[in-house]
């Protein structure tokens, strides 16, 4: 069961399931997990909602591993800087492995009509959390640009908060999962005193190098003293520049999570690869994307015939003590049935469909049925 050295870059939730996944499968050789942040692996949901909200909390929400037990090399505040054959180029030295996993995430992206401009900020890490949550504190009118998930998490922590909130959103409604359950989603707002504008986009800044306001293409101004900007991300792979590992927004690898270079492999949200769901590759960037993917490449790690992705993708958000969860992969425009409850009641389970096929779920107040229906999606 042991396949030498392994190397996991990136102390995120995939890196460190990938480790325990590892030990737990029986795997006895060497392990080394190398982290960009001084933290031990902590977990970042909690950052856009209850950790942002509770000025007591000290520390990020680590996960609280034995690491002795792992029996890991854990290596903090420590930045890979290339692959060089079987060495891993650190910040600080080097390591020899026999297998290497790429677990290094993405970043915020921060369009550049944003540069320069203090009071702007962006939303990943610890770090960013603890800037964002004095800046909450001290300021009155927030904008938020971006309405994914974490836009709106960010935007409904605020309200809770106190804050003026504005929302803007390039799209025409809020999350990807079609007109019906963004419309639900942008009344919710709009029913906690959310300022929404969708089909909108930012033009420029207003202030005196600290932010006053945002300038949208229409004209308007809406005032804001914090600004979050939530647009989406860039994988963090330029460290594997020069390296014989395929990158393309992410690193590009098979269904068994291996890339073109067949002793190094890829987890969590830095992974991009043919899905059973949807056409071309695709990058999953959700807290249960990182664990599926993680363990599946762990398991194929030590396996003589590593196994594809089966899993289907599932992700959840919490805004306003209301969840909403969604499975597969959907496309907006695939067809759209609400089979149980009504969305306008914020209590419902809706399927897509494509060609007659299932191809997602999504649902509020029902996580019996929703699971039932990620069976089915599962069996095709």
């Amino acid at each position: 069961m042991s396949m030498g050295r392994i190397a996991v870059v990136g102390a995120g939730l995939a890196g460190l399931r990938t480790v325990e996944r590892l030990r737990r499968l029986g795997h006895a050789g060497p392990v080394t997990l190398v982290g960009a942040e001084e933290h031990p692996p902590y977990d970042r949901p909690p950052l856009s909602k209850a950790v942002l909200a509770s000025p007591e909390a000290a520390r990020p929400p680590l996960r609280e591993e034995d690491y002795a037990a792992l029996d890991v090399d854990l290596r903090l505040g420590t930045h890979a800087t290339g692959v060089d054959g079987h060495r891993l180029l650190l910040s600080s030295g080097e390591v020899e492995f026999d297998r290497l996993v790429v677990a290094t995430g993405v970043r915020p992206r921060r369009p550049a009509v944003f540069d320069g401009w203090s009071g702007v900020h962006v939303l990943r890490d610890w770090a960013d959390c603890v800037g964002l949550r004095t800046a909450l504190a001290a300021g009155r009118s927030l904008v938020v640009v971006g309405a994914g998930v974490l836009g709106c998490e960010v935007a409904a922590t605020a309200r809770g908060l106190g804050l003026d909130v504005s929302v803007v959103e390039r799209l025409a409604h809020p999350l990807p999962l079609g007109p019906a359950v963004g419309a639900h989603l942008a009344a919710l707002h709009r029913a906690n005193g959310v300022t929404l504008r969708c089909g909108a986009e930012v033009t420029g800044l207003k202030g005196d190098g600290r932010v006053a306001g945002v300038e949208l293409a229409d004209g308007t101004v809406l005032p804001a003293d914090v600004v979050v900007v939530a647009v989406g991300s860039t994988p963090n792979t330029e460290w594997l520049s020069g390296s014989d590992v395929p990158v393309d927004d992410g690193v590009l690898c098979d269904r068994t999570g291996r890339t073109a270079r067949p002793d190094v492999w890829a987890a969590g949200d830095v992974a991009r690869m043919p899905h059973p769901w949807r056409a071309g590759t695709v990058r999953f960037e959700h807290w249960t994307g990182a664990v599926d993917t993680a363990g599946l490449v762990a398991a194929n790690l030590l396996a003589d015939e590593p196994k594809p992705l089966a899993a289907v993708p599932y992700f959840w958000t919490d805004q306003y003590g209301l969840r909403l969860q969604a499975i597969g992969l959907p496309d907006p425009a695939d067809e759209f049935e609400v089979v149980q409850g009504a969305v306008e009641d914020g209590k419902f389970l809706a399927h897509y469909r494509r060609d007659g096929v299932l191809t997602g779920a999504a649902a509020m107040g029902m996580p019996g049925p929703l699971a039932k229906t990620r069976r089915l999606i599962g069996t095709g």
